[in-house]
């Protein structure tokens, strides 16, 4: 039997992880809609960050619903908590305080932790609202660090056209912070027919986008990776653990599909570490964008 598969691609050597430092200190990923892998991505990020050494302060806005039980280390904020919003002071903002707090304490810790934020599908004018109520990109500023809202879509028509508005809506609300558009390979790869509806939509996006880093993720093949997470594992731990464990935790699954399984991930993350690190290393525009 062949080796277990690791993570050894060139930006996560031991040297590169004493070097790498990203850019940005908050993190959030966006999109109008639920579905488009967003945050699948943010776990991502997390998992990456944590491999350099990098302490994280994740956190979750979502419906109590969706809560996955293995949530690790993440701060939930229940989307229900704004339905009480109108009676509190502050308003919708008032829901948001431990994000805040959350902000400010990693403003003045020492081990310079970075914030990723995932926002639910649905949030995004009370984001807008929240946003332009609390100055937030000017109070980030203030408190020295450096901000990025991903943006994330697949390529589906809707999807792509609610991105377009998100990042308009973006750059006109908190200009302040970064923009970045992830292009998301889950239900296709943005190959389209000239004429198309499809073709225009990703026009207009890919327009609304020029100036902007745009991150180009692939799908996890046959996915592959529900399977992983609903075993209860991070995409790292998949990668890493040995073919006999990793048969274990699938108990009675087939040593084939496992071995698929841990392939699957394995090549995703290879492709998706490269993309990532190039913007939250503070790259500038895809020079194809």
């Amino acid at each position: 039997m062949t080796d277990p598969i690791t993570i050894a691609a060139p930006k996560t050597s031991t040297a590169a992880v004493a070097e790498f430092v990203p850019a940005y200190r908050f993190l959030e990923f966006v999109s109008v809609a639920s579905h488009v892998g967003k945050s699948t991505l943010a776990d991502f990020t997390t998992q990456l960050l944590v491999q350099f050494g990098i302490p994280i302060k994740a956190i979750r806005i979502e419906s109590k619903a969706a809560r996955s039980r293995q949530s690790g280390d993440v701060v939930h904020i229940d989307t229900e908590n704004f339905a009480a919003a109108a009676r509190l002071p502050g308003a919708e903002a008032a829901v948001l305080r431990p994000v805040f707090e959350i902000i400010e304490a990693a403003a003045l810790d020492e081990a310079r932790p970075v914030i990723v934020l995932d926002w639910g599908g649905g949030l995004s004018s009370l984001r807008a609202q929240i946003y332009a109520a609390t100055q937030f990109d000017s109070q980030l500023s203030e408190l020295g660090m450096r901000g990025l809202s991903v943006v994330t879509t697949t390529c589906l028509s809707d999807r792509m056209a609610q991105a377009r508005e998100l990042i308009e809506l973006t750059r006109d609300i908190v200009p302040g912070i970064d923009v970045a558009l992830l292009l998301n390979r889950r239900t296709g790869n943005f190959a389209f027919v000239d004429g198309t509806e499809e073709k225009r939509v990703f026009r207009d996006l890919m327009k609304a986008a020029k100036g902007l880093p745009v991150i180009k993720v692939p799908a996890v093949s046959g996915e592959s990776w529900q399977a992983c997470q609903a075993a209860g594992l991070t995409m790292h731990e998949v990668i890493e653990m040995k073919p006999t464990v990793l048969r274990q935790r699938f108990g009675s699954e087939s040593r084939y599909l496992v071995t698929a399984f841990q392939m699957h991930v394995a090549a995703f993350w290879r492709a998706a570490e490269s993309e990532m690190l190039r913007v939250l290393a503070g790259a500038d525009a895809d020079p194809t964008s």
